[in-house]
């Protein structure tokens, strides 16, 4: 027979052995743990027999004169005992002492909290367990799972910034959960752990900030959850990236939800991974309403004004097929992908409904190919019955949206910026895919490429990593959605490979190894030092390609190998890594090796580098200073503007204007040329005010002016508010302004002084004409940025030095950076700098610090260490606008040499015999920096020699020079 056993909140201690059956003879609650474990007094030890019988309660109040909050002592309670069954349970009761042995657990009226609990206050490892009416505030949970758990009941509980429930990943089965509420709530309300089974979650109330929904994993089946609202007063979007969930369903059986209010999430309002029968569910200022990935039905549903990340909010999205029945919407933004979005192959049949949302957001829109049924829909007050079908990016409103096909392609490995006014009616957008303000606006694409709009009806489309797939003679499309007042528009994108390698020479799924599990072409290794390997017969001496991206990566690193020829560096962070290596004679095997690697690796693509032209021929020159021999082997171009235009002003020799001016000129109509030219101690060495062309030629400049106008000084500037110069070449240059950083301040002595100053217009067409090659130049000590560059430039075996920002990017310009080497001073705050919204910089084959520049988040986590900005990184500006490419580059003429790598011999006995000599950053995956180095001989008289290498080909040496150290 059951008993009730009760037990005070504020009885300090008993006056005897007491069974507690009423109020005047109960025990204190902190004994509740020891009186739950009571046995008989002839119990044996190793099997106890205890006095807890099933169906018996524990009744835990307060006198109604004598409400306190209390704190649990005796912790943990650990109920372990597994007698209870179904209709049998063990029961506990929360609330106020009523009569000789009763308890009023009606949460209407003023009760005893729970307060500052444990971590560990219950523990729960036995089945059948009900608790009616907790209240319990500050405390991390109510309850700890211990093991599988079946049975369990929380009935009226309030949990005021506290949790309810820590399962440990133990699994529920037939648990019942009913009218719970959750005040002022950090954590999530309720997590079901995998695999769980017949949850009934129905009547609850939450409120809190952050990740606070409710989730239940995958594997589950009979699911319900009825009945309640969680409310979310701070999304978090700024302090925590994460987006949050109202309710999450992983996948698993079909499952019920019905009448249940999410309100204020930073990611959908309702996520179904599962087969859903849904009804009356309401999203409010969500950021995406109710996303189905299973066919699913929904009733009588109401999305309200969501709010955008990034472009992709919806109020309904399916995955497969779908059925709307008397569904609503009230949108009043015009952001986000559609009212409901499908996916490819799919068929959302709407059966009647009221839809209100402003345009010119699509009503509906596809993900893929797909089709959308409306029967007797309203849209905005008209009565829609019709078929829809669209392809992927297709969008319709009442019409399907107009398309525009792109004549100008994209290449997988290069950035490609849009002429002025290119795309129609762009100049006159509200948003872009679905993204509001997106002439400010770095925006990811599904495809994972990003777009950078302007407001001159041009963009960037960044390809990203997304396209490094495609062999040659393939192609894809990607596209984008923008929308004017009244319209929508797609305009669509063709993507074909990287003109620079060849096709992929083993299939990215071909490789096996030990220690290594497969999946396509992912391997997956826990911590290996096995290889993976594939088989391919190399061509000796020819320079292949190896990307491959490293994906939940948790220790070690990898490494590729041809033949006998590694890497030149391991690749440990998350993302993708590049490599060039010359396949050595009779290689028959490519591996990735490991070092003690935890994680995958996935997209190993193996090509060719596509190298046809021969090889440039150096320059050598040297000079000797003790034992340090100084080094500088010039590479020339491919092409030089000399060659294209020919000079009306021609100037070489010493430079000295004025006092202020190497040389300055006002007439933009003019072609200019300076070769061998050498500036000191003047503000600007050359000030032009526009060109037709400019080329500087191995300038020479060494700062130290002061006087008029001493804060702005630079060695070379071509233009300022314009005219501007149509094309300039600078190579070969060496610039040392002998400035300090100005530190941020540009009204300091000398604050705003650059070494080269690119000019362009910010708005109209002359933004988006012009162009700047700065190839071969050694830049240093700057006040402000090393090159500031406001039109689309190239950067080419260069070395900057100081500065505060050193590489600048404004407005409408853009840059592509190869082979550079960047070195930071006590004065460096930031190395890439895009100043404005569409600046973009991509980097290749670059160091910053003697560290390689690996991707944009390594970047972002290289604090320099030392000086002013000690714990500054590189990256620290709009993010977005910054990549660092994975394939080899496509560069102008005037900025390239036909090059991938060099080789450097000397001789001891005047050329009788030759040795490798080695100098640093000029093998591959190329020449790393300005064609300058300085390396230690011993005494002696020594022959040099160099020469470039392309691909396979290899070229004549260069002039032979000879030294005495």
């Amino acid at each position: 027979m059951s008993i009730n056993r009760l037990f005070d909140v504020n009885l300090k201690t008993a006056q005897g052995w007491t069974q507690g059956e009423d109020w005047s003879e109960c025990n204190p609650v902190q004994d509740l743990n020891e009186i739950y474990h009571r046995v008989y007094s002839n119990s044996p030890e190793d099997d106890p027999n205890f006095r807890l019988e099933r169906g018996d309660n524990f009744y835990i109040g307060a006198h109604p004169s004598e409400i306190r909050d209390w704190t649990p002592r005796k912790a943990p309670w650990n109920f372990d005992i597994d007698e209870a069954r179904e209709g049998a349970w063990f029961s506990f009761y929360f609330g106020l002492q009523v009569g000789e042995s009763e308890i009023d657990t009606s949460l209407d009226n003023h009760s005893p909290w729970i307060i500052n609990a444990p971590e560990n206050f219950i523990l729960l490892s036995a089945d059948y367990h009900r608790f009616y009416s907790v209240k319990i505030k500050d405390s991390q949970n109510f309850l700890k799972l211990t093991k599988d758990n079946r049975g369990t009941e929380i009935h009226g509980a309030i949990m005021s910034n506290a949790g309810l429930i820590n399962t440990g990943g133990y699994r529920m089965f037939d648990w019942v959960l009913r009218s719970l509420t959750f005040i002022k709530t950090l954590l999530k309300a309720l997590d079901i752990p995998i695999g769980s089974s017949n949850v009934s979650m129905q009547g609850f109330d939450i409120t809190g900030s952050g990740d606070i929904g409710i989730a239940v994993r995958a594997g589950h089946s009979e699911i319900e959850i009825i009945g309640g609202k969680i409310v979310n007063e701070n999304n978090l979007f700024a302090e925590n990236p994460t987006p949050f969930i109202g309710v999450h369903l992983e996948q698993g059986s079909k499952a019920i939800v019905r009448y249940v209010e999410t309100q204020g999430f930073s990611d959908e309002g309702f996520r179904f991974e599962c087969p859903v029968d849904v009804k009356g569910l309401t999203s409010s200022y969500d950021c995406k309403g109710i996303h189905f990935s299973e066919t699913s039905t929904a009733r009588d549903c109401m999305v309200s004004w969501t709010r955008r990340v990034q472009g992709d909010g919806f109020a309904y999205e399916f995955k497969k097929d779908g059925e709307l029945n008397n569904c609503g919407c009230n949108l009043d933004e015009t952001s986000g992908l559609g009212v409901i979005v499908g996916h490819a192959g799919s068929t959302i049949t709407i059966n009647g409904g009221d839809y209100k949302a402003l345009a010119p957001l699509p009503f509906v829109y596809a993900r893929g190919a797909c089709t959308f049924i409306l029967n007797n829909v309203t849209v905005n007050g008209e009565l829609y019955n019709e078929t829809v079908e669209l392809s992927e990016g297709e969008s319709w409103r009442g019409v399907k949206a107009e398309v525009f096909d792109d004549l100008l392609p994209v290449y997988a490995n290069k950035t490609l910026s849009l002429p002025y006014m290119h795309i129609p009616q762009l100049d006159n957008a509200v948003s872009v895919q679905g993204a509001e303000n997106a002439f400010s606006s770095q925006i990811d694409l599904p495809s994972g490429a990003r777009i950078v709009p302007t407001g001159d009806g041009s963009l960037r489309y960044m390809p990203l990593d997304n396209w490094l797939h495609l062999d040659p003679g393939e192609e894809a499309i990607d596209y984008f959605r923008y929308s004017t007042e009244n319209f929508i528009y797609m305009h669509r994108f063709k993507i074909l490979p990287s003109p620079e390698v060849g096709a992929k020479v083993v299939q990215p799924d071909a490789f096996s190894g030990s220690g290594w599990s497969k999946s396509g072409g992912n391997y997956y290794a826990n911590s290996t030092s096995s290889p993976l390997s594939a088989s391919y017969n190399f061509e000796e001496g020819e320079v292949y390609q190896i990307s491959l991206k490293l994906v939940g990566s948790e220790a070690g690193s990898v490494t590729p190998k041809i033949g006998s020829t590694v890497g030149q560096y391991s690749h440990s962070l998350e993302g993708t890594e590049v490599w060039l290596i010359r396949a050595p004679a009779n290689a028959t095997q490519i591996q990735v090796t490991a070092s003690d690697y935890k994680g995958n690796v996935q997209n190993i693509f193996v090509r060719k580098l596509l190298r046809t032209e021969t090889p440039a021929v150096p320059e050598l020159n040297a000079t000797v200073n003790g034992n340090t021999v100084n080094l500088e082997f010039d590479v020339m171009p491919v092409l030089r503007l000399k060659y294209i235009h020919t000079a009306d002003v021609y100037k070489t020799g010493v430079l000295a204007q004025n006092e202020q001016d190497g040389y300055r000129a006002s007439d933009s109509s003019k072609h200019y040329l300076f070769e061998n030219v050498e500036v000191s101690n003047r503000r600007n060495g050359v000030n032009l005010r526009g060109a037709e062309s400019l080329e500087v030629y191995k300038m020479n400049f060494l700062g130290g002016y002061t006087g008029t106008n001493e804060r702005w000084q630079t060695a070379i500037v071509g233009d300022l508010h314009g005219p501007f110069v149509k094309v300039q070449q600078i190579l070969f240059c060496t610039v040392d302004l002998m400035l300090d950083s100005n530190y941020g301040d540009y009204q300091s002595q000398f604050g705003n002084s650059d070494c080269v100053v690119v000019n362009g217009a910010y708005h109209g067409e002359d933004a988006f004409k012009y162009s700047a090659h700065i190839y071969g130049n050694d830049f240093r000590n700057s006040s402000d940025g090393v090159t500031d560059l406001k039109k689309r430039s190239e950067i080419n075996y260069s070395r900057y030095e100081g500065g505060c920002k050193m590489l600048r990017s404004h407005s409408k310009g853009s840059v592509t950076v190869c082979n550079t080497e960047f070195v930071r001073t006590s004065g460096v705050r930031e190395v890439f700098y895009p100043s404005h919204s569409s600046p973009y910089i991509e980097i290749w084959n670059c160091a910053v610090d003697n560290v390689r520049c690996v991707s944009k988040e390594q970047l972002m986590n290289q604090p320099k260490g030392f000086g002013t900005y000690s714990t500054f990184s590189p990256l620290r500006t709009r993010p977005k606008l910054v990549h660092v490419l994975k394939t080899y580059p496509t560069l102008n003429d005037l900025n390239r040499a036909a090059m991938t790598d060099m080789e450097f011999q000397f001789s001891s006995n005047a050329g009788a015999d030759w040795q490798t000599l080695d100098v640093p950053n000029t093998g591959l995956p190329g020449v790393v920096g300005c064609f300058k180095r300085s390396l230690n001989f011993s005494s002696g008289t020594y022959k040099i020699r160099c020469r470039c290498l392309n691909g396979a080909l290899t070229g004549a040496w260069s002039n032979e020079i000879t030294i005495t150290v």
